[in-house]
């Protein structure tokens, strides 16, 4: 059934991974997540009850994350995006304005038109943010 009037206005969507790394960056901070992602993105790890202190994820990420990380998820697989570090990259090295676009793009694996797409997105008040 349509309702007259105006159509209304489409939801932003996240992309594949922002929720999970949203929220994940909620329990152990964005600098973590971001580390996370870089280290195990694109595997499914398990976070154990406890994490020792030779664990990877220990060793990855220091002993107070890991005990954060665990207490969020502790007992149960995490699947880390693999996406979200290199999307960070591709604004953290447009940030600094001393590459090309075309550099980025070397520097990240992406495709020029991806590196221009991200960044539309990034500007775009519409889309919500990596960690929103």
């Amino acid at each position: 059934m349509r309702r007259e009037g105006k159509p209304a206005a489409a939801a932003p969507r996240a992309l594949p991974g922002e929720e999970t790394m949203a929220a994940i960056a909620s329990a152990i901070g964005r600098e973590a997540a971001l580390k996370l992602a870089d280290k195990f993105g694109g595997t499914r790890i398990y976070v154990p009850l406890a994490i020792g202190d030779h664990h990877p994820l220990c060793v990855a990420l220091g002993r107070e994350i890991a005990d954060s990380l665990a207490a969020y998820c502790g007992g149960g697989p995490l699947v880390i995006p693999k996406q979200a570090a290199r999307r960070e990259r591709v604004l953290a090295l447009h940030s600094r304005r001393s590459l090309t676009i075309a550099q980025i793009a070397l520097e990240t694996g992406y495709s020029e038109r991806h590196v221009h797409r991200l960044l539309s997105e990034a500007t775009d008040d519409r889309q919500p943010g990596l960690f929103d």
